[in-house]
């Protein structure tokens, strides 16, 4: 029996897997590989801004939403599991407990490959 193949995609927000790697995701789904993406804020500040000019809007309202739309998406693209941490948006928490955190979806995921965001 063929090793499972994995992959893992960290995305900073919830929007981010679709439109940075959404193709790479689906090709590598179709390709047999188990793609983790790994989320680690919704954007609830910085990418909701239509959200939150609707009356009577709160934070936990977006996020609700966010998450909705990121499983849509994880759905539409064969994501094997989607991740979300829910560490902050503007800023993000990079505490030592939040790192670990990815530390731990990692070694369960023990990926072939990751993505994530570039450095610039």
């Amino acid at each position: 029996m063929p090793a499972k193949k994995t992959a893992l995609v960290i995305s900073a927000h919830a929007a981010d897997f679709v439109w940075r790697c959404g193709g790479a995701i689906a090709l590598h789904a179709e390709q047999g590989y188990e793609v983790t993406v790994l989320c680690l804020s919704f954007g609830e500040r910085g990418e909701s801004a239509k959200l939150w000019k609707q009356e009577g809007m709160t934070l936990d309202r977006v996020k609700d939403v966010r998450r909705a739309e990121a499983e849509t998406a994880a759905e539409a693209l064969g994501v094997h599991e989607l991740v979300c941490l829910d560490l902050g948006d503007y800023p993000l928490d990079f505490s030592r407990e939040n790192k670990m955190k990815i530390v731990d979806v990692i070694r369960q995921v023990q990926p072939d490959f990751m993505l994530s965001h570039s450095q610039y």
